[in-house]
């Protein structure tokens, strides 16, 4: 159920409407506030605006980084799937091999 929730990041009240719940939505815009705040205080000329476009691009770019190391990762699971898929196969067919000789 969607759920209105009340934050502040860097002085800006903003009301946000999610159903992640209070808790989550809390620990990001406490995230975001912190890096506003470390940037504006590493840059003393960076204004606020400023700092929100950096933090954007910067989590923008963590997310596309984020993205290919799970296209990655996926690829690599359908590989070791396919060799475990492989190998069962070959298994099977030396236990069929090994009854018959058996017999």
């Amino acid at each position: 159920m969607k759920e209105k929730i009340y934050v502040e990041i860097a002085g800006v009240k903003l009301g946000i409407v999610t159903e992640d719940g209070a808790e989550y939505v809390n620990q990001i815009a406490s995230r975001v506030n912190d890096d506003i705040k470390s940037l504006m205080k590493a840059q003393r000329s960076c204004s606020l605006i400023e700092a929100a476009l950096f933090c954007a691009m910067n989590y923008c770019s963590q997310g596309g980084e984020d993205s290919m190391k799970v296209k990655n990762l996926e690829t690599q699971v359908a590989l070791y799937q396919a060799n475990l898929n492989r190998t069962r196969k070959e298994i099977e067919e030396l236990r069929a091999k090994l009854n018959n000789e058996e017999q």
